[in-house]
């Protein structure tokens, strides 16, 4: 219902848009609606073309076409409140505004397409907890998420760039919470080396999220989903990373890590078996949890004794804003926690952005994240 609600929005904001642009007596002001409308409908309808075409590992085209679509379509929303003044007023002034709002939009998801999805950033947590053991000097974990390896198609150099990143922080652990691929284990085929550069002092743990069990996927044979899933769990392995299914190890004396398969709310897979993960830890054990759906820290891990979850799932929507202390994104509105450190009581919960991108070829004020996060004792 909310998607027709929006799509509804889309094609009668285009409508007034288009009008706008016909009705100008300017030949080249025609010229220009002409192009927009022509790049909308063109990218909406190859869209749904290469979607009916789709193959499992083969993304490229229908990513492009949904690029089209956003970078055509959405600046057009943003003439919809200055149109509709403009109907009711006539002031030219309010349909100015509009045009104004929707090429410096058109600019953002075109920054967005071209570097913003391969603008990645560090976000650096300081955490400090009173049972983190004494002997120990502070620990520093990188987390990375959602990878998403097959909307990377062949860019080898740009993503190296970010596992040197990664490298250059000297983590003493790197926690992969999950989305490895879009679909299948295929997509990973040729990326090995790339992550296999990823480097730990002293281990690489991960997880599974909603996209690596083949959900998405029309199988022939149940047999073909379930050899999928265990090449992909080999694939994890062969990239130097320990997954963890329902599964906790220690760490450190006195430190243990908790691996849950995804448990999300519903319509997401409910794998994840919490209270059978935390049987053998010891109640007074520094405790984090990997758990790729940020809604099963509400769901399920508050009221534990759960000390920090790591998660990540959500992309910032790859859209939104983080600027002059306004922190907003459309996701906000199906996830309360949906990027960076939330606390509840005495736990935390921190929310990947993500690694790569899905859908749509870019990222517009929420940049792919690497998050350096420092625990001591305090």
């Amino acid at each position: 219902m909310i998607f027709l609600l929006v799509f509804g929005l889309i094609i009668f904001s285009q409508v007034l848009f288009s009008y706008s642009f016909f009705s100008d007596p300017s030949l080249l002001i025609q010229s220009v609606g002409f192009i927009q409308l022509s790049g909308s409908c063109a990218s909406f309808f190859m869209l749904i073309y290469f979607f009916r075409q789709r193959k499992h590992n083969d993304y490229k085209r229908g990513f492009s076409a949904f690029g089209g679509f956003i970078l055509f379509s959405v600046p057009a929303s943003l003439y919809l409140i200055p149109g509709l003044l403009f109907q009711a007023t006539g002031n030219e002034l309010f349909k100015l505004l509009g045009w104004v709002l929707a090429v410096l939009l058109f600019l953002g998801i075109l920054i967005g397409i071209f570097y913003g999805r391969w603008n990645w950033k560090i976000h650096r947590v300081a955490l400090s907890f009173p049972h983190f053991p004494d002997e120990l000097d502070p620990l520093k974990i990188v987390q990375i998420s959602d990878i998403h390896v097959g909307s990377f198609f062949d860019n080898h150099g740009k993503v190296n760039k970010a596992i040197d990143m990664i490298n250059a922080l000297k983590a003493d652990y790197v926690f992969f919470t999950g989305d490895l691929v879009n679909n299948t284990a295929s997509e990973m085929d040729g990326w090995e080396p790339i992550f296999q550069r990823i480097e730990a002092k002293k281990g690489k743990f991960s997880i599974l999220g909603n996209h690596d069990y083949g959900d998405y996927v029309s199988w022939e044979q149940d047999a073909l989903k379930t050899e999928n899933m265990e090449r992909l769990i080999a694939k994890h392995r062969e990239i130097g990373f320990t997954p963890l299914l329902n599964e906790s190890v220690q760490l450190e004396k006195g430190i243990w890590l908790l691996g849950v398969e995804n448990w999300g709310r519903a319509p997401f897979r409910q794998s994840g078996k919490l209270q059978h993960t935390l049987n053998g830890v010891p109640d007074t054990a520094l405790k984090i949890l990997l758990s790729h759906d940020p809604s099963h820290f509400d769901m399920q891990v508050v009221g534990t004794d759960i000390d920090l979850t790591l998660s990540g799932h959500t992309h910032g929507m790859q859209f939104g804003i983080e600027r002059f202390g306004i922190k907003w994104s459309p996701v906000s509105l199906r996830y309360k926690k949906w990027a960076g450190l939330y606390k509840e009581g005495k736990q935390y919960l921190y929310v990947n952005r993500g690694f790569g991108y899905l859908g749509f070829p870019g990222r517009v004020g929420i940049y792919p994240e690497i998050t350096e996060i420092t625990i001591t004792k305090g």
